[in-house]
């Protein structure tokens, strides 16, 4: 390290892909870098250490893992640079693959091997220092499981992250309590399924049970849950959602398809009227509960016939939020091996024309909204002044619509009531009331 480097502590900076689970990793090995006498959040430029957290779920998510990683590396010869380190998924399944095809870096570590990083960049003694937060101070996730034991045969987090394992209840309403007093005023719990929490330990502590004790943290003001399954949706999480005010009345629900045969090759676990009947119980028993989904387009041999029976319930369902995926074929899944594999430009068509269904349905619920009102989060201020981006009980962060608040002496991270004005495409627009 350079003298300045020595005398303040290296400059630390970390670019974090993927989902809000990796998300979680990099706020715990910044908060230990942080502990150990690093500055972190530094500029690229400006860093001695860069580090690039990966994700290796898909292909375009690998792709962008590289394609970082080579970015970042430049700044050994243009900036501070002196360490280039890759962690995550990515560098889990392909770490030899990666120490071999990227000689820029001088350090490739998988999952859980936070100590490890920490030795390779000059520090022997470091500890557990929570986490150092990458989203807003009045927002957070909270993860209560790791790996999966679904074992959906497109899917490589069980390559990557192993088999499923909870976290002790105790340890996450202790963290989720850190969290609020720290200011964080939403939670939004995660894991690879979140539905699936305490079924594997007869009388545990079900997911709903979870939620019910978590919505009971003082200064609290939101709790969202994030990733279920279709398959273990527990009857306590419908009644949860209907009994538990904190609780946001949305519920993410990836269903991935709804032709039988399709979801039985995906090894689901689950039928397209098992999914229906969920969906009912659901918006009877929460009236105006928002449904996010996903859905995978061109999963090996789905034919035209099939791609329009999934077309058909988008089209009738009217989810909320939905997100679409052309199937990816990865190494060492059983679907990689499956015939019938669908040709890339069918898979975008595919992906295209639900997208488009699903616009139609936005934009006609968006133009419903207008003069209604509801009560939005301030994220963060907006590129014009005057304007807020924030979020509603319906929009999660990072992956949804968000509203724009259009109004004066605002703050991030208040609650404030609005009513719609309008809509801009996906996006709500709205003013306090």
């Amino acid at each position: 390290m350079s003298d300045d480097a020595a005398r303040n502590g290296p400059r630390v900076h970390l670019a974090s892909l993927g989902c809000a689970k990796n998300l979680i990793d990099s706020e715990r090995i910044l908060a230990r870098f942080a502990a150990a006498g690093a500055i972190v959040g530094a500029p690229p430029e400006e860093a001695e250490i860069i580090i690039v957290n990966t994700c290796g779920f898909i292909e375009p998510a690998k792709r962008e893992s590289i394609d970082t990683i080579l970015d970042y590396a430049r700044y050994k010869e243009e900036g501070n640079c002196q360490r280039l380190i890759v962690m995550g998924c990515l560098a889990q399944r392909y770490s030899e693959e990666l120490r071999q095809g990227l000689p820029e870096v001088d350090g490739v570590f998988g999952l859980n091997q936070d100590e490890e990083i920490l030795a390779a960049c000059g520090f022997t003694r470091t500890c557990d220092s929570g986490r150092f937060l990458l989203t807003p101070s009045h927002t957070a996730y909270l993860r209560i499981s790791d790996g999966c034991d679904n074992r959906c045969t497109y899917c490589t987090i069980p390559l990557i992250r192993g088999s499923y394992h909870g976290r002790p209840a105790g340890e996450i309403i202790s963290e989720a309590e850190e969290l609020v007093e720290r200011g964080v005023r939403e939670i939004n719990v995660i894991a690879q399924d979140t539905t699936v929490y305490g079924a594997e330990a007869p009388g545990g502590m079900r997911i709903h049970d979870l939620l019910a004790r978590l919505a009971k943290i003082p200064d609290l003001h939101w709790l969202r849950l994030l990733y279920t399954h279709p398959a273990h949706f527990p009857d306590g999480m419908i009644d949860a959602y209907a009994q538990i005010p904190k609780l946001c009345p949305y519920v993410d629900l990836p269903l991935q398809h709804l032709n039988d045969d399709i979801l039985r090759r995906m090894a689901r676990g689950v039928t397209r009227d098992e999914s229906l009947r969920l969906i009912e119980r659901l918006r009877a028993r929460v009236p105006g509960i928002a449904i996010r989904t996903t859905f995978i387009a061109g999963f090996p041999g789905e034919t035209d016939e099939q791609f329009n029976e999934l077309l058909q319930y988008v089209r009738q369902l009217e989810f909320d939020h939905l997100g679409v995926f052309p199937y990816s074929q990865e190494e060492d899944t059983p679907a990689a091996l499956m015939p019938g594999q669908v040709p890339e430009e069918v898979k975008e068509e595919r992906v295209a024309e639900l997208m488009l269904a699903q616009q139609e349905i936005v934009f006609a619920r968006n133009a419903s909204l207008v003069g209604s009102r509801m009560e939005v989060v301030i994220d963060a201020p907006g590129d014009k002044d005057g304007v807020w981006l924030a979020r509603s009980r319906t929009q999660a962060p990072d992956v949804d619509s968000i509203t724009f608040v259009e109004g004066k002496g605002l703050s991030v991270g208040e609650f404030i009531e609005v009513e719609v004005t309008g809509a801009d495409g996906y996006d709500l627009i709205a003013r306090p009331v």
